[in-house]
């Protein structure tokens, strides 16, 4: 059944239920096979049916050349084709001063790069199909990449577009943009849809076609049909597995057929009013719905075998509401709900590029109901163009940086598209087949063999049609409204055609008018002609100042780049000071701590020495204790022995006066032998006392030999370590006052570099502004003068060109002046940086060496210390050796003596013997009581030297005990203090001081090339001497007095009329300006001074008058190197040279926003073509 009419449009309209294949329609009923492509030739005129030929293909395509078409469309993968649009900053930003960090390659490029900011390695640069600035206007965005895509469609292509990216970047101004035309010509800020529109039936003029419109919203995950006139009607999306592949069918949506691009734009006008939209702290009219303007076009074809054919094309329109952040948009309650739901659907469609991308196996198409409408455009069988908007702004860098990631990634999303066409006969045996079953379900309804409905669906049906019949009758009377309004219309047509007839009365009377002027136009094209010629050499000279301002910004940017190596350099030699900071640090750790361990051991050793010290001072005393107390005994036992002999001396005595009175005869050998052995007595006595004073002598003299060998070793120890200490204490210092000298010396070399590079900088950004502003100075002194040289023709030209050679050489002479000091100054501090960092270089080598020389003067004093105390070890052993073998010769001796002396004794004892023997007889009693005392004298004398002989070997074996003692605190000392030494040495040896290791990073010395000479303009008499020898121009002579204002014959209104137009005309305008030429036609006069985009601007600066009411005319000046529209361009083409009637001009004003409140044009969109700016060097 045929839905509702919409009171609107008074079009027909149908309601269908898909969006993807328009082929195939839901449904069976009689007024749906009426919309088919190939019957379109019955719809009427109103509906949208055309007989026209496609200027995209011809209408005869042969049948190989559509089989090799569909072939290449089925098997040649096509990648997502992405362009980035920047807007200007908007009064907000400007208001809160926030920086720009968008970097674009001029108007149009292929990059956009990011500035992180100072503490950043680099910035991001990415890379994609193309870029625009905020200078470019929407004309270039819809030539440039929409046209292409609209052309697909028409071949018979599905495609799709799709703005994407923040709330705020213009979006919605890129898409719909202004939505108003005035007279069939649409605004400068018309977006992409009317601007396919009007292209589109443009190109379908000659080809037989239809054409239809949807427009769909999905606001906090629901479809909504913006066309239709049941507000609260939800849509419902089905899949239809039927077609090839996959694609989604929107159920109950309807389809407008459309005649004309006007009609388009009142159905997008009449949804976007229905769009929901709302007012955040981002975004003053911000999108918070996705919305989907779908336009296909079906197409009647023909092959050169005569067989026709039907093509389809669909293109779809996306404009996605923008991602925000909540808490910087202020959104709360009702917005921050349908803020998060539009994010999640955003962040679902990520999720779906990255799986697209990643070639994951499933695709996460269902979570959400954007990505299912968008199923068949990524990843699908259509052609799809992503316009991702940026906001330059650094308070936007995050959600700017999140867009082009996206972005960058879809672009490796592969696209299978294919062409749409079907063949006549099967078209037809499709249409059979419906025919059939629609018979079938006739004859069935009929025999009454079909499906009854129950009562409660019967009374559904009846008030669905009584409430159909109301619908039905309020149309009825809106179409009587709008029948008698259409009769006041035609009414209106009769009284605008009778003024019509009236105004062409007027303009026959003007010819006349318009004849008489002809003569003064003749001599006014003369005159145009010569200033057309100072234009040109104007224009020539231009050119060449931008050339030479071409070539100083290619020597500033060659600047820039040895200033970018130069600081590349510096930040090299900072790194390789930091690697030798660090391998100082690292040095210097393991110098303390190999000066901790050399202290602690040498502690230690001192403490071991000065225990031995202490313990074998305790022996020697002992030592020495024991002998005196030896010496001592041995004395008192010589004083009781003698005693003891004297004692026994009386006890003689008595015996040899009793002995006399016996023997006279005896008594001179008797005292002889007493002589004799009192002799020996006193030989022995001397003996003994030799024998114990040499013990006693050799015991001292060992003793203070040992002692003075202790002292000796102990004293060179200690001056050793001493020495050894004094040397580490002076080589720390050394290293100390190295270092500290080393990081003043890095200190005063990075201020010197940061500020030879601030005062490169300063230099190179003052000589840029002073070139850009010399620069606008004079194009603005050009600009101001050239409409003075327009009054005062050739007499002035030359005065005004002195003048300007002469301020641009002086402009030119103060740049190039300070771009040669700066480059003295950067050469001064290269200079002076490479010989300080050569000192440098030199004193860390020499650093180096003396820290090598301190390292093996050490270890040669160590070496030689260890042997010292080896040498003194050595020597300690054979003291203590020679001790032994000394004591116990000694002792030999003294025995020996002790044994010869007895013999002695004993040999004069048996001498006495046998003297007396001979008087025994006579004198046995006395002789008896002699024997006796004699006898026991004898073993009190033996009995002593026994005894003298047991402490001696008690003293032998104290000394050896003594000795033992001594060797066993020796031996333990001696390993004490070789061990911590040792363990001294291997580790200081373990512990080697690091040496820097070249890594090759370090830049090396170099030579940088820069011009020093600036290029200078040509002289301007000699480059307007080159032109006019190169020209053959003839100047018809004139009289600048003949051409003063106030001279024409003739300064009445002169009205154009055309036979062919119907429409509301424009009259002809009177010039206002002060030229000169005022009594010129305002037409003439724009076309003969329109030949460069100045004068152009100069024109449309006119005050214009029609009619005596003043008109708006547009006053933004273009660029000099942006394309013109193509109206501008209809406009502004020059009179032929037999051209004596002027044209008709159309008048461009800005067009108001009168339908579309979210269609407010971005800053920096609306004035794209103001101004054209150099990118920063």
């Amino acid at each position: 059944m045929a839905g509702p009419q919409r009171p609107s449009s008074g079009l027909p309209t149908r309601r269908t239920t898909t969006t993807r294949q328009p082929t195939r329609r839901l449904g069976s009923s009689a007024t749906q096979r009426a919309s088919s492509p190939a019957v379109s030739s019955k719809i009427p005129a109103s509906g949208g049916s055309r007989v026209i030929k496609s200027p995209i293909e011809p209408a005869s395509v042969t049948a190989k050349r559509k089989e090799r078409d569909l072939e290449r469309g089925i098997n040649e993968d096509t990648s997502i084709h992405v362009v980035v649009r920047c807007r200007g900053r908007n009064d907000r930003e400007i208001k809160e001063n926030s920086g720009v960090v968008v970097k674009t390659e001029g108007v149009k490029g292929n990059t956009v790069e990011l500035s992180m900011g100072p503490n950043a390695v680099s910035n991001k640069t990415y890379t994609f199909d193309k870029v625009f600035s905020a200078a470019a206007d929407q004309l270039a965005v819809y030539e440039d990449v929409v046209l292409p895509i609209v052309n697909e469609m028409l071949a018979g292509y599905n495609c799709t577009i799709f703005a994407y990216g923040q709330t705020g970047t213009g979006k919605t101004y890129t898409m719909s943009g202004d939505m108003t035309d005035t007279l069939g010509i649409l605004s400068d800020n018309a977006g992409i849809i009317p601007r396919v529109l009007y292209s589109l039936f443009h190109k379908l003029e000659e080809t037989e076609s239809t054409v239809k419109c949807s427009f769909i919203e999905l606001y906090n995950e629901e479809l909504r049909d913006l066309l239709s006139a049941e507000e609260a009607q939800k849509l419902k999306i089905f899949e239809n597995e039927s077609k090839k592949g996959q694609s989604t069918l929107v159920q109950g949506i309807e389809e407008t057929y459309i005649d004309s691009a006007s009609s388009g734009i009142k159905l997008l006008q009449h949804g976007s009013h229905k769009r929901q939209v709302a007012a955040t702290k981002c975004n003053d009219l911000s999108s918070r719905s996705h919305t989907i303007f779908t336009i296909t076009v079906h197409t009647k074809r023909t092959t050169d075998a005569g067989e026709e054919y039907v093509s389809s094309g669909k293109l779809n329109l996306v404009d996605l509401a923008g991602s925000e952040n909540i808490q910087r948009s202020g959104a709360e309650n009702k917005r921050a709900t349908e803020a998060g739901l539009i994010n999640k659907s955003l962040l679902t469609l990520g999720r779906v590029i990255n799986a697209l991308v990643d070639k994951s196996p499933h695709i996460p198409y269902r979570e959400s109901k954007l990505t299912r409408l968008l199923q068949d455009s990524l990843g699908g069988r259509t052609k799809t163009c992503i316009i991702a908007t940026i906001s330059p702004s650094r308070s936007n860098m995050e959600e700017t940086i999140s867009t082009l990631d996206y972005a960058f990634r879809a672009k490796n999303i592969r696209n299978k598209p294919q062409i749409n066409f079907t063949s006549k006969h099967k078209l037809l045996q499709e249409f059979a087949f419906e025919i059939e079953k629609l018979k079938g379900e006739l004859i069935a309804t009929r025999h009454r063999n079909g499906v009854y409905m129950t009562v409660d669906a019967y009374e559904q049906m009846t008030m669905e049609n009584e409430s159909r019949r109301i619908v039905n009758e309020e149309q009825r009377a809106k179409i009587e409204s709008m029948e008698s309004n259409l009769r006041n219309k035609v009414q209106e047509l009769f009284t605008l055609t009778s003024n019509f007839n009236n105004l062409k009365k007027d303009n026959e009377d003007t010819r006349a008018a318009l004849n008489d002027t002809n003569d003064v136009l003749e001599k006014t094209e003369i005159v145009l002609k010569n200033t057309r010629s100072l234009l040109e050499e104007e224009e020539m000279l231009r050119k060449a100042h931008q050339d030479t301002e071409s070539q100083l910004y290619d020597i500033g940017t060659g600047l820039l780049s040895t200033l970018d190596r130069t600081v590349g350099d510096v930040h090299g030699l900072h790194a390789k000071l930091d690697r030798k900071a660090d391998l100082d640090s690292s040095n210097m750790e393991t110098w303390q701590m190999s000066t901790k361990e050399v202290s602690a051991v040498t502690e230690e050793v001192d403490k071991k020495v000065e225990a031995f010290q202490l313990q074998h001072s305790q022996l020697l005393e002992s030592m020495a204790a024991k002998i005196n107390s030896y010496v001592s005994s041995e004395l008192s036992h010589v004083q009781s022995n003698q005693s003891a002999l004297s004692s026994f001396g009386a006890i003689f005595d008595k015996a040899e006066h009793d002995a006399k009175t016996q023997t006279c005869g005896a008594h001179d050998q008797m005292n002889e032998v007493l002589e004799e052995i009192k002799d020996l007595r006193e030989e022995v006595k001397r003996k003994v006392g030799e024998g114990l004073n040499g013990l006693s002598a050799a015991a001292a003299r060992i003793s203070k030999e040992v002692i003075g060998e202790f002292t000796e070793f102990h004293e060179q120890l200690h001056t050793s370590y001493s020495t050894l200490g004094k040397d580490f204490k002076s080589l720390f210092e050394e290293m100390v006052r190295h270092l500290n000298e080393q990081k003043m010396e890095i200190n005063r070399l990075r201020l010197e570099v940061q500020e030879a590079n601030l005062q490169t900088v300063e230099a190179n950004r003052r000589a840029s502004s002073n070139l850009a502003h010399a620069v606008e100075e004079e194009h603005a002194t050009a600009e101001s003068e050239r409409d003075l040289l327009l009054s005062q023709f050739k007499a002035l030209m030359e005065e005004s060109r002195q003048r300007q050679v002469s301020r641009l050489k002086g402009r030119l002479d103060g740049v190039r002046a300070d771009i040669s000091s700066s480059g003295d100054l950067l050469e001064q501090a290269t200079t002076q940086h490479d010989r300080q960092t050569d000192e440098w270089v030199f004193k860390s080598e020499q650093f180096a060496k003396d820290v090598a020389a301190s390292r093996d003067e050490l270890r040669t004093k160590m070496q030689n210390d260890w042997e010292l105390f080896d040498q003194r070890n050595v020597s300690i052993q054979k003291t203590t050796e020679s001790v032994h073998e000394e004591t116990v010769r000694i002792v030999d001796a003294q025995m020996s003596n002790m044994d010869k002396q007895m013999e002695a004794l004993d040999d004069f004892v048996a001498k006495a013997r046998s003297q007396n023997g001979q008087y025994r007889d006579a004198h046995i009693s006395s002789l008896d009581n002699m024997a006796s005392s004699v006898r026991e004298s004898y073993s009190f004398v033996h009995e002593r030297l026994e005894g003298v002989g047991t402490r001696i070997g008690q003293l032998q074996e104290d000394a050896a005990q003594q000795q033992h003692s001594l060797h066993e605190t020796t031996s333990p000392l001696l390993e004490e203090v070789r061990k911590p030494l040792t363990e001294l040495r291997n580790n200081v040896h373990s512990r080697p001081l690091q040496e820097y290791i070249v890594t090759g990073a370090t830049p090396q010395k170099r030579h940088y090339e820069y011009p020093t000479d600036l290029p200078r303009t040509e002289a301007h008499d000699a480059l307007i001497s080159g032109i006019r020898t190169s020209r053959d121009l003839t100047l018809l002579p004139f009289n600048g007095e003949d051409h003063l204002p106030g001279t024409s014959p003739t300064k009445g209104f002169v009205y154009n009329d055309t036979e062919d137009e119907v429409g509301n005309q424009t009259p002809t305008a009177r010039i206002t300006s002060n030229t000169g030429l005022r009594e010129v036609d305002a037409n003439v006069a724009a076309k003969q001074l329109a030949s460069s985009p100045g004068d152009r601007a100069s024109v449309r600066q006119s005050n214009i008058s029609v009619a005596g009411k003043p008109s708006e005319v547009d006053t933004v000046p273009e660029s000099e190197d942006s394309d013109e529209p193509p109206a501008k361009r209809r406009c502004s083409n020059p009179t032929t040279a037999d051209s004596k009637l002027p044209k008709n001009m159309l008048t461009k004003r800005m067009a108001g926003m009168m339908e579309g409140r979210e269609n407010v044009p971005p800053p920096g969109l609306s004035s794209a073509r103001r101004t054209r700016t150099r990118p920063a060097p």
